[in-house]
């Protein structure tokens, strides 16, 4: 398993325990590839790279605002959900 497929497995995971984050994968898929690297960029910026939440966030944003991840994360939440 790569490290992109592992990071996806995660934030999965944590999109079914935490709303807000879903909804923040929802949000970056509607988002043209300039504005994800505007976001990746902003959140590179105001994150700390030497706190650990801080760069678990950034980890989480390079990883989603990355071409077709979002969409695909969002894809497999919802193909789980329509399996239960």
């Amino acid at each position: 398993m790569n490290e992109n497929e592992k990071a996806i497995l995660e934030i999965i995971e944590a999109c079914s325990q935490n709303t807000h984050l879903f909804d923040i994968i929802k949000d970056i898929t509607k988002l043209n590839n300039d504005e994800r690297y505007k976001l990746r960029r902003k959140a590179s910026q105001v994150l700390n790279k030497n706190n650990g939440i801080d760069k678990e966030a950034i980890k989480f944003y390079y990883v989603v605002t990355e071409q077709g991840v979002a969409e695909e994360i969002l894809r497999r939440i919802q193909s789980s959900e329509t399996k239960t």
